[in-house]
């Protein structure tokens, strides 16, 4: 919107009056596509109404949208998506989709002005008529009555599921009075809080913290999804579907009840008669984006639909494809919109908005190009899409004088430089005005988005995912399972205690204000541990201390190390120089926070004298990298050779063409060694190297032969090291103390093994996400080749490409061919590990090129690959392959801003095993990005902490399990640091009052357990106040049984600051044990006791305090201890 201004001005030419003053039925010709936003966008800012931009498919329409909210707000922006599934599949699109569409559709119905952007498809694709929608939806307003059971009964009805927790669009949840809801409209969801049928407030909520963060006075609820149908209207359906007959059917049939029927949007203009978009808008304007390109692609999409129908028209009772997609009512549509045509037909009307050349990184030529314009009294505006870059080119241009702030547009500036989502440049003559973007000076495609929302990558607490029959750590008892959350009453008081089964069915109970002395067992790769017995057969202090003598050797080990690497001296490479500043600022993405620390971090080693060796961990495609990549680039300007080693010769290729993308502007010699290379082209780099001639070499192990010798290695970089034998790891080993390394690990660190190594490793850790990547819509199913033909040709349709996982190499050819005749318009390659390496670097090289649509192979594409126009995955048999295997092939899409696809098969009527349905539940479930650092990638983790510490030391956290571990690690590693072990000191709080939540007040287990384990972890009054504010923000007001646990946790709180050893309640008095380790201020004891007679040394134990109280209620002793902590504090 930074550029509105811009858009107000221009509407008062005399070129855009005309427009202006049509009411559709408009042509304008000869204009730039880039042009196209700012038309539509001057219009809407003009006379605000409904508009309907149409765009020929998904990807132009998110371009669209970017570079129109540099001319307008973009809370009037909507994007209507196509379906993005083929019709007649059966299949339902995307809940992302879903959401987008029905909010568009909401707009359009409300009357609102905004502007609606879609495809040809989405335009055409039948929806019901307006009535359809105009009954649905309830509006809720501040201090007005509802009745409540409605409410639910109303949301339940409008397809949003009822959960335990609301951190996901399209779910509600209930808590007392209090109904959370996160409608498809709104950033974030909403919490409606009722007293009775009274709702007393509404309050937008953050998902992940579950804190409150602003009011609102109304919402209106809307359902989930567009196409719900009422009981009548089903019963309608299914009386059409059961004359039929047909299996494939029977899932429609079998899901009447439910709120989404899979294939609904193919069926329902068997009962309700099908519109377009258009007749749900109020007096809309629509503007055709090149009608001509539109018109070629309703033409393709009218083929792909009819084919459709003709191969499933015999097998069940479908819709003519024309009920479909409203193809017939295209031409009147043209008639009556507003035409933006590139190119000159017949129109007199021609504007002056012209493209622009790219000045391909030429920055004399873009001076003088400013130069002369702005002497001509034209104005310039230079847009980029991120702050970093606004910088850049605020000090490559300064001699214009731009303003230093970025967000704002000023037309009496000659020159000014803004911060937009603009893909493409574009002049308008009638304003003199010159827009140039970051695109056409450095000739790159710089990737456009939103301002960056930093992603916090807050560590999973794993004792939340508890459930029963789960594998428990006790810290002094060993490993039990957890069997359930009990209320018992001891001494006619009633607690909540965790109760853990050990071997021979013995149970031990343990409170859940003492929480933090359990932790949740996390081992290797599904593997059952031993379980422990309680008593005097317990072996498990015996085991501790194995693994604690284990834990300090490899501690010792990694401190010498690291002591040896400080001591030593290597190159200490230069600060940057202007020619680093000018190649990092031609990366084409917007750094992450964690990526630019990484890279920072990275630089400071190299900047220091002793050999840098740092790891550097994160998830597939968050960019490690580039961090390797500015690495090079800083050591070969100091004159050093930079060797990147890599596992596979595919992933060595992959990398080589990326290194000579990004260094093509610069004196830089890139080469390959791997098995790609013939005898003779091995022999001719390897004299390169030796003579110094080749400035970066990339291969495989193969650069770790004798016959290696580099002139000058400055930096080496490892990729995926734990691919890499134990031969090939000692001479790394030697490496790293002469030169500097770094490693690159796909497999996430988890952030307590990160703690524990502080000090003594050099770890970074890259874990948010790039800002426009999406996560990645994962379907588990059986068998089914319509749906995999559904996926090849979907994503065909897109211009993108598939990857299809077989992993049998003997029948992988076969699979190939069936795929052939499965679908014949597609073209196919096979790669596999046994392949010659010439036959497969041609096969990965000219499916790279896109030369081929389906790439059929094993697990080889597993490591590290990136092909971003890769963006379905189809793996066969998924049930037979490992959770991280299936996380890592999984990652292997969604490397752009396009929706990815993965389809998980498992075979139809054959029993798979019941772990390889929990992993497929947990890779279905865990679809966000970066999920790789959640509890479900738990092997993943594991295999990411073998590469740090070595496989010997799998057993050992095996038998204490992975949070224990990582706890007698880092005491160990502070102790030979000759620091103090971190412990948080408790003091245990006795007092006969029922404290505890109950169900009434939090219902869910995971949630209570939550608020006991985070009122035990409270260090200061200031943090348990405010985990009060949330848990009553969350929940409502708290009953009696929590406002003592509050009370009790108070106490505790300032007892522990002072180190009191216990306090308990007796009779008429309260008893605190004081030791010489307490931190309290014994003036001030001795002045209370002076002055106060109910405070007292005991007579028989002068470590005891005695506060006699008398008989007051427990929540009044509370109080009491509560005042006498603070007066000794």
């Amino acid at each position: 919107m930074v550029l509105k201004k811009l858009t107000q001005i221009y509407a008062s030419t005399d070129e855009c009056k005309p427009l202006l003053a049509s009411r559709g039925a408009f042509s304008i010709e000869g204009i730039h596509p880039s042009t196209f936003p700012f038309i539509v966008a001057t219009a809407f800012n003009h006379a605000p109404s409904q508009i309907i931009a149409v765009t020929a498919d998904y990807h132009a329409m998110n371009q669209f949208i970017a570079c129109l909210s540099a001319f307008t707000s973009e809370e009037h922006i909507f994007p209507y998506p196509p379906l993005e599934v083929l019709p007649y599949e059966m299949v339902n699109p995307s809940s992302a989709i879903e959401r987008d569409r029905i909010t568009a559709l909401y707009q359009l119905l409300s009357g609102n002005p905004v502007i609606v952007v879609a495809t040809v498809e989405s335009l055409l694709r039948a929806i019901p008529h307006k009535e359809f929608f105009l009954k649905k939806g309830i509006t809720i307003h501040k201090g007005e009555e509802y009745p409540f059971e409605v409410i639910l009964e109303t949301l339940a009805s409008y397809g949003y599921e009822r959960e335990t927790r609301v951190d996901r669009f399209g779910q509600f949840s209930v808590k007392g009075g209090i109904i959370d809801i996160f409608l498809p409209n709104c950033t974030n969801p909403v919490r409606c809080d009722f007293f009775g049928d009274t709702c007393e407030s509404i309050r937008y909520f953050d998902p992940v913290t579950q804190v409150s963060l602003t009011e609102t006075d109304a919402i209106t609820i809307y359902p989930r999804r567009e196409l719900l149908l009422s009981p009548s209207q089903k019963e309608q359906l299914k009386k059409a579907l059961q004359p039929v007959g047909d299996s494939s059917l029977q899932k429609q049939l079998d899901s009447m009840e439910k709120q989404s029927i899979p294939g609904i949007y193919d069926l329902f203009p068997i009962i309700i008669p099908g519109t377009t978009i258009l007749s749900i808008a109020t007096q809309p304007t629509v503007f055709l984006c090149d009608p001509s390109q539109l018109k070629a692609k309703l033409a393709e999409l009218e083929r792909t639909y009819h084919q459709l129908y003709m191969h499933k028209k015999d097998m069940a009772v479908f819709p003519h494809d024309s009920q479909i997609l409203l193809g017939d009512s295209y031409p009147e549509i043209e008639k009556q919109a507003v035409r933006l045509q590139p190119f000159i037909a017949d129109s007199s009307l021609v504007w002056q908005l012209k493209s622009i050349p790219s000045f391909q990184g030429r920055i004399a030529d873009v001076r003088s190009e400013c130069s002369k314009r702005i002497d001509e009294g034209w104005h310039i505006i230079v847009s980029t899409s991120f702050e970093g870059q606004a910088r850049r080119l605020y000090d490559l241009f300064g001699e214009f004088h731009p303003a230093d702030t970025f967000d704002t547009f000023n037309p009496d500036t000659p020159f000014t430089i803004v911060i937009s989502n603009l893909h493409e440049g574009f002049e308008i003559s009638a304003i003199k005005t010159l827009i140039i973007t970051d695109h056409e000076i450095f000739g790159k495609s710089y990737r456009k988005k939103k301002h960056f929302k930093q992603k916090y990558s807050r560590p999973i607490d794993t004792f939340l995912e508890l459930s029963p029959g789960d594998y428990v750590v006790h810290i002094n008892h060993g490993i039990g399972v957890f069997k359930a959350i009990e209320r018992m009453s001891a001494g006619g008081v009633e607690r909540d205690f965790i109760v853990i089964e050990y071997a021979e069915g013995d149970k031990l109970y343990v409170s859940l204000d003492q929480i933090n002395m359990v932790q949740r067992y996390v081992g290797l790769d599904g593997r059952q541990p031993r379980i422990d017995a309680l008593g005097k057969k317990s072996a498990w202090n015996r085991i501790k201390q194995r693994v604690q003598e284990s834990v300090e050797e490899i501690a010792h080990d990694l401190l010498k190390i690291y002591s040896q690497r400080k001591a030593l001296k290597g190159y200490q490479f230069p600060p940057d120089t202007i020619w680093q500043e000018e190649f990092e600022s031609k990366f084409e993405y917007e750094e992450t926070p964690d990526q630019i620390t990484a890279i920072e971090d990275v630089k400071d080693d190299m900047e220091k004298s002793q050999p840098m060796d740092r790891l550097v961990c994160g998830d597939v495609g968050f960019g490690k990298t580039e961090v390797a990549i500015r690495a090079a680039f800083k050591a070969v300007m100091a004159g050093k050779q930079v060797a990147i080693l890599v596992p596979t010769t595919v992933l060595a290729m992959q990398h080589y063409n990326t290194f000579i993308k990004r260094f093509a502007d610069y004196p830089v010699t890139i080469d390959m060694l791997s098995r790609f290379k013939t005898q003779q082209q091995i022999k001719s780099i390897k004299e390169k190297i030796k003579t110094g001639t080749v400035d970066i070499v990339i291969g495989t192990h193969a650069l770790l032969a004798k016959d290696v010798s580099f002139k000058n290695l400055g930096l080496v970089v490892i990729d995926e090291e734990q691919h890499f034998g134990v031969k090939h790891k000692e001479h790394l080993k030697k490496l790293r103390l002469l030169v500097d390394v770094i490693t690159l690990s796909a497999t996430p660190i988890p952030r307590t093994l990160h703690m524990a190594l502080a000090g003594i490793r050099d770890l970074s850790i890259i874990a948010t996400p790039p800002e426009s990547r999406q996560s990645i819509e994962t379907l588990v199913i059986e068998d089914n080749p319509d749906i995999v033909r559904m996926a090849i040709q979907n994503e065909i349709q897109r211009k993108g490409q598939v990857f299809f996982v077989h992993n049998r190499i003997s029948t992988i050819y076969e699979q190939a061919q069936y795929l052939e005749k499965l679908v014949p318009e597609a073209t196919f390659c096979v790669a596999h590990g046994r392949m010659h390496e010439h036959e497969l670097e041609e096969v990965m090289v000219d499916f790279i090129n896109g030369r081929y649509d389906v790439l059929v192979s094993t697990s080889i594409i597993e490591s590290g690959l990136d092909m971003p126009n890769v963006n379905t995955i189809i793996i066969n048999r998924a049930d037979t392959m490992g959770l991280s295997q299936l996380y890592q092939l999984k990652g292997r899409v969604g490397r752009s801003d396009r929706q990815a696809y993965a389809y998980l098969f498992y075979p139809k009527n054959a029993p798979i095993t019941e772990d390889a349905q929990k992993r497929l539940q947990v890779i279905a479930e865990y679809t966000d990005i970066g999920s790789g650092f959640k509890i479900a990638m738990k092997d993943l983790e594991i295999r990411g902490s073998g590469n740090i510490l070595g496989r010997e030391q799998s057993g050992n956290i095996m038998d204490v399990g992975f949070d224990l571990y990582c706890q007698l690690l880092e005491d160990t590693v502070r102790n030979l640091k000759g620091e103090k072990p971190v412990h948080i000191f408790r003091t245990p709080v006795y007092v006969k009052t029922d404290i505890f939540i109950p169900d009434s007040y939090i219902a869910d287990e995971k949630q209570k357990i939550e608020f006991y384990k985070r009122y035990e972890a409270c260090e200061t009054l200031d943090e348990l106040n405010e985990l009060t504010r949330e848990m009553i923000d969350r929940f409502g007001q708290p009953p009696k049984e929590v406002v003592s646990l509050i009370a009790m946790e108070e106490v505790r709180t300032l007892a522990s600051q002072l180190y009191i050893d216990e306090i308990i309640e007796d009779t008429k008095l309260i008893k605190m044990r004081i030791t010489r380790e307490s931190k309290l201020d014994v003036k001030k004891l001795v002045t209370l006791i002076q002055k106060d007679k109910r405070i007292s040394i005991d007579r028989y134990d002068k470590e005891v305090v005695n506060v006699v109280t008398g008989i007051i209620p427990p929540e009044k002793k509370l109080e009491e201890i509560k005042k006498l902590l603070q007066l000794l504090s």
